[in-house]
């Protein structure tokens, strides 16, 4: 009996140095509600990118920094987003997807998973850091954006962060917001 006490007391100390690993951050300080969001490219083309500050005035924009393309709990995510959105057309939202992952693996993963919105690579970590989202260490994995997720209004506006964002139980918090945000004027 010693020994199982001895060896599940060593598998715990494992278990405890991994999670350890897992969570190592580049600590980030999110933007807060009220924050004017950061420009950046959306989409588009080479020759006409699309902006952030192209929607002020006409959409509000969903920006979810999501950890890595292909995951599971990645995937259950981004198609979740796809099979709600006709939630986000329905309050005029844009949905733009940011991950670490280099463009080409975004690209894929938009193709693959056939999401209907902008899935940005942001392997320098530009988009990540101007947020204040955190950058997560993960063994085997490497560098990887916190989920979390910012609703911006038509202003160009932060109204909406949960820099903690959890598939399970933050979509109601979010889909509230965004619903306070269908039919607000921009003045």
């Amino acid at each position: 009996m010693k020994r199982i006490g001895l060896a599940m007391a060593g598998m715990a100390a494992g278990i405890g140095m991994l999670v350890s690993l897992v969570y190592a951050e580049e600590k980030g300080t999110p933007l807060k509600i009220g924050d004017k969001a950061p420009d950046f490219v959306i989409g588009g083309t080479a020759d006409k990118p699309l902006r952030l500050s192209d929607l002020v005035g006409k959409k509000n924009a969903l920006i979810a920094f999501y950890p890595k393309a292909y995951t599971p709990v990645c995937t259950s995510e981004m198609c979740g987003f796809r099979d709600d959105f006709s939630r986000f057309r329905d309050v005029d939202t844009e949905v733009v997807a940011v991950s670490l992952d280099k463009q080409a693996k975004s690209d894929q993963f938009k193709h693959d998973k056939e999401l209907p919105f902008n899935v940005l690579g942001d392997p320098e970590g530009k988009i990540v850091r101007a947020f204040g989202v955190s950058i997560i260490h993960v063994p085997i994995v490497g560098k990887a954006a916190k989920r979390s997720v910012f609703l911006v209004d038509k202003r160009g506006v932060i109204r909406y962060v949960d820099a903690d964002y959890s598939i399970k139980s933050g979509k109601d918090g979010l889909y509230k917001a965004m619903e306070a945000l269908k039919g607000k004027a921009v003045s």
